[in-house]
């Protein structure tokens, strides 16, 4: 798999942190998963620990 452009990693995590936003507003922080942010968010889990040391981070 070819590597994202600065530009792509970017958008990818301001996806990520949309879909975070969203989710703690609707359900809290305590209960949403890193599984439900990267689902919503497009992404895998994986991705959301590249950008986020993790959800305290986000």
């Amino acid at each position: 798999m070819a590597r994202k452009t600065r530009e792509e990693a970017e958008k990818t995590r301001q996806h990520i942190l949309d879909a975070a936003f969203t989710l703690f507003a609707r359900q809290g922080f305590s209960r949403t998963t890193l599984q439900q942010i990267a689902a919503a968010a497009g992404v895998t889990r994986g991705a959301v620990y590249w950008h986020f040391k993790d959800k305290v981070d986000l």
